[in-house]
């Protein structure tokens, strides 16, 4: 199974197998905990997609760094490095047996919240990852040339004629992308409907959470719904989620007018057509 190994320092501290969603962060009802100011409450997560997997930054304060470049949302690659506020985690595609850990993550005193880290400094902890990744890696690949024009591309056809010189082409006006809503049916919720602006919204008892469930006994994180472009997907990771009456069990694609049911709070997924 693939596994992230946590490195503090130098040493390694836990090893993770990757078989479902895994959390990062330092609340303790994530699968990950890092017990240090410089990593958020929830500050990332990686999970599997088809055959890939991959890391997404929850908005943490510090951001998420694979090699030295701060991402949103990344495929990762055997031997790929993630710095994680002072932790760095290496992706481990291959994985191995489970072994035992060493000591606990090292730890910081809690200022009473998320620590910026120093710029400086953080610029320096991204450099001495260079050493890491060259030796975690193969060498890289030959860089892109330049292509030529496509064979077997028509010349323009006679009678055509060829745009003035200097004239400008129309610029090209991206599509603005569809944002979702969930409407609350029933259940007790802070609003009646939330727009899924975000790249990942999350719905539970926890503060970090956007979809605030009420009760005693609802997960503090219940569903994750993570969107790239135009596509949402949930993933459930506590509690109990229903969708269209049908238990979810694993991630799926959202449609729109589908019910979900998270912890007894029932919402309408809906997408503008």
């Amino acid at each position: 199974m693939p596994r992230l190994v946590l490195q503090f320092e130098g040493r390694t501290l836990q090893e993770q197998g990757v078989g479902a969603t895994v959390t990062i962060g330092r609340l303790p009802d994530n699968v990950l905990v890092i017990e240090n100011p410089a990593v958020s409450g929830r500050h990332a997560r990686v999970f599997r997609e088809g055959d890939d997997f991959v890391v997404e930054d929850l908005q943490s304060t510090n951001g998420t760094f694979v090699n030295e470049k701060r991402v949103t949302r990344q495929t990762l690659q055997d031997g790929d490095v993630v710095l994680v506020g002072k932790h760095k985690l290496v992706f481990d595609r291959a994985g191995g047996d489970d072994a035992p850990a060493e000591a606990g993550p090292a730890t910081l005193p809690d200022m009473g919240g998320t620590m910026y880290l120093d710029t400086k400094q953080h610029r320096a902890m991204l450099g001495s990852l260079k050493a890491q990744v060259a030796a975690a890696k193969e060498a890289g690949a030959p860089a892109k040339g330049a292509e030529g024009p496509a064979k077997g591309a028509e010349a323009p056809a006679k009678g055509v004629e060829a745009p003035a010189k200097g004239a400008e082409a129309p610029a090209k006006v991206a599509a603005p992308q569809k944002v979702a809503v969930l409407r609350v049916v029933s259940g007790r919720a802070d609003q009646s409907e939330y727009r899924l602006r975000s790249n990942t919204t999350l719905i539970g008892k926890s503060d970090t959470a956007v979809v605030r469930l009420k009760g005693w006994f609802k997960p503090k994180v219940a569903l994750a719904i993570a969107r790239t472009g135009d596509r949402y997907v949930a993933t459930p990771l506590g509690g109990k989620t229903l969708v269209n009456g049908e238990p979810l069990q694993g991630r799926r694609d959202l449609k729109d007018g589908d019910v979900l049911q998270v912890s007894g709070l029932v919402l309408e997924f809906s997408l503008p057509q």
